[in-house]
């Protein structure tokens, strides 16, 4: 019969309860689709956190395509999520960015790099 450690069992509970946590507010799925032709470096954070959690960093999302992403729900279960994108040609720079709060399960959130990028 093997022993357990006290500390393995600790650590092992403390990862379980972390995860139960974040599904007590209900997650969300959201599906992120990039608007352009272009390639895209796409970062997203999680605004009901606190504070706010990254939950897609410097991703590649290729030009058409779409991507699921978790995020939680506040208190009325609607989801707030903020993207940043900067198109992967660095020839032709481009970058967006928006803000995007009372999301709901399953919504889509379209993302885009058409404007300038800050010097």
């Amino acid at each position: 019969m093997r022993a357990f450690n006290p500390a393995t069992i600790a650590l092992a509970c403390l990862f379980s309860c972390v995860g139960g946590a974040a599904d007590l507010g209900g997650g969300l799925t959201i599906t992120v689709r990039n608007d352009t032709t272009d390639n895209l470096i796409l970062t997203i954070y999680d605004r009901n956190t606190r504070p706010p959690q990254k939950v897609l960093s410097g991703t590649v999302v290729l030009g058409s395509a779409s991507i699921p992403v978790s995020i939680s729900a506040d208190s009325s279960g609607h989801g707030h999520l903020s993207w940043t994108a900067i198109t992967v040609d660095p020839d032709m720079r481009m970058c967006g960015h928006s803000d995007k709060p009372h999301l709901n399960d399953g919504d889509t959130v379209h993302v885009q790099a058409n404007g300038d990028c800050a010097g």
